[in-house]
């Protein structure tokens, strides 16, 4: 039932953006989410507007986890879809909802521990080195890590091993301006554990990407 009333009321949100009010459209970057632990107790939650209004965002089920401020509060372990909206002004129109997973886990003392070597290069010059950067990080478990893009704007990170993160043009999915030449970068890298092994803690690296034309 959640489902559908979100799909109706995306639906009466696009109906509603009709620019011949004069209004500006906008969009929300809002990344994906790393898988967390029930034990860290808290996620900090980062998206902006392309309008660069205030975002704001809502839980799909308050059972798992509550919405406080910009911080989504663990209750129990379980999947749950985090919503990031911001509802427009007399300037801009209400943007698209971005719903992303947030997956809570426990942790089990009678299972192993298990780390991550994860390592990006601190700066990245597109004229210099390409315009895909190669992610190679492993588990002491020797389990398969996953990773997220913590920002959509810029780029994106292939589905499938070997995994890439893969960088825009310079003016494609909105990239423009001075940060589309000087943009820092988050890539959380994780991995959930199994029968065996805990999950790790994520590992997070920030790469600063340089250059005046993107992939």
């Amino acid at each position: 039932m959640k489902r559908i009333l979100w799909i109706l009321t995306g639906i009466m949100t696009l109906a509603a953006c009709d620019t011949g009010d004069g209004k500006q459209m906008q969009t929300i970057d809002f990344g994906e989410l790393a898988p967390q632990q029930l034990r860290d107790g808290f996620l900090l939650l980062q998206a902006t507007a392309s309008s660069e209004l205030p975002v704001a965002f809502t839980s799909w089920d308050t059972t798992i986890a509550v919405i406080e401020n910009d911080r989504a509060l663990f209750r129990q372990t379980g999947a749950v879809n985090i919503i990031a909206y911001q509802p427009g002004n007399d300037l801009f129109h209400e943007a698209p909802h971005i719903a992303r997973q947030l997956i809570i886990r426990d942790w089990d003392p009678d299972k192993k521990t298990q780390t991550i070597d994860f390592e990006l290069p601190g700066e990245w010059k597109l004229s210099r080195d390409g315009t895909a950067v190669k992610l190679s990080a492993t588990a002491s478990s020797g389990l398969p890590v996953s990773y997220v893009l913590t920002s959509i704007t810029y780029g994106f990170i292939s589905d499938r091993p070997p995994f890439y993160l893969y960088l825009y043009h310079a003016g494609e999915n909105g990239v423009s301006g001075e940060n589309a030449y000087n943009a820092q970068l988050s890539v959380i890298a994780s991995q959930i554990g199994n029968d065996e092994y805990n999950p790790a803690d994520n590992v997070r690296r920030t790469i600063r990407v340089i250059g005046d034309v993107f992939h």
